[in-house]
């Protein structure tokens, strides 16, 4: 990845805004993301079509982006379509494929107003609060699973959708320098406890805790659509639900945020494709075989020289961790059944 210099961003944003002159005031890259580098970005802009102070981000794909990453292109056309059918989206606005700013594809959109930090149990959100945020959420992937996709953002998801998320994952597993029993164990009970085939839908893909922008106790945005596909609409709810996103608030089981009654309730009013909530245990064993190997795959990417970050290696270490948790999880699936 190259240093994203102010000097080369002004004079880009200059052209594509057909601006007098654009002024960088502040450039911060964030933290966080799996398989992108995010910059926010405050530029002045005298004349053009963005005149006035505007607050922006930057989102560049990485030098290792991870196996399912739809790529840069794919995500910016995506957000101009869930855009323009009112969704909770940052607004994208201009698209660099040629990798000038980063020396990666890049886009810049504009910066939506709220925090995507983790809601955990210390939140200062009440139970009223978290009541309706929780609807809110609902509201958002309920509406996304019923959306009608047309035949040209079809073809983004191409690829995805020509194999099941199983088969990805043994992919994934495939990929990786070693070996990891536990995983492959818990891949062929997956296959072996597959349910019966349902519709299909536009599924985020990481739709979780920590990729919402809350703003005065609401939702504001849902971010980080790197990995959109088509699929079970279950696969989003169950990695939503999954423990592992709760960040410790074990008992809010709708992503650690508020009650699975209430998430399921405002779902279902914006949905009127009824999922079988039966098999949502399925798909959150699903979730935490993912993250699992998702967390292995990162902590390899801090060995390599581009990507060192102690949070890859922290992410890495946590791949064991889950390990133990998908035994339990199947453990108690089995019971259940018994």
């Amino acid at each position: 990845m190259h240093e994203l210099k102010a000097e080369t961003l002004a004079n880009w944003l200059t052209e594509k805004t057909n601006a007098i002159k654009t002024e960088i005031k502040s450039i911060s890259q964030l933290n966080g993301g799996a398989s992108m580098y995010t910059w926010e970005i405050m530029a002045s802009f005298e004349g053009g079509l963005l005149e006035g102070t505007s607050r922006l981000i930057l989102r560049s794909q990485s030098d290792t982006p991870l196996l399912p990453s739809i790529g840069i292109d794919c995500e910016f056309q995506l957000l101009k379509f869930l855009k323009s059918k009112k969704f909770k989206v940052p607004k994208p606005i201009y698209l660099d494929r040629s990798g000038l700013l980063t020396g990666n594809p890049a886009f810049i959109m504009q910066k939506t107003t709220g925090s995507s930090k983790f809601i955990g149990a210390d939140s200062k959100l009440n139970i009223l609060d978290r009541k309706q945020l929780t609807h809110d959420i609902g509201h958002q992937l309920g509406k996304l699973h019923k959306l009608k996709i047309p035949s040209n953002q079809l073809r983004l998801f191409k690829k995805a959708g020509e194999q099941s998320v199983i088969d990805r994952l043994y992919t994934q597993l495939d990929l990786l320098p070693y070996s990891l029993p536990v995983i492959e164990w818990a891949l062929r009970w997956l296959e072996k406890n597959r349910p019966v085939k349902r519709s299909q839908s536009l599924c985020h893909g990481d739709f979780r805790n920590g990729n919402l922008l809350i703003h005065r106790k609401r939702l504001t945005g849902i971010i980080d659509w790197e990995f959109a596909h088509i699929g079970n609409p279950l696969e989003d709810i169950g990695w939503f639900c999954a423990r592992c996103w709760r960040f410790g608030n074990d008992m809010e089981e709708a992503g650690g945020i508020g009650h699975l009654s209430d998430f399921m309730e405002s779902y279902e009013t914006l949905n009127p494709r009824k999922v079988n909530w039966v098999e949502l245990p399925y798909w959150n064993i699903v979730a935490t075989v993912k993250w699992a190997l998702i967390a292995h795959r990162q902590g390899l990417r801090d060995s390599w020289n581009s990507a060192r970050k102690l949070e890859l290696a922290l992410t890495g270490f946590k791949g064991v961790q889950l390990e133990h948790e998908i035994l339990k999880l199947i453990k108690n699936h089995e019971r259940v059944k018994i």
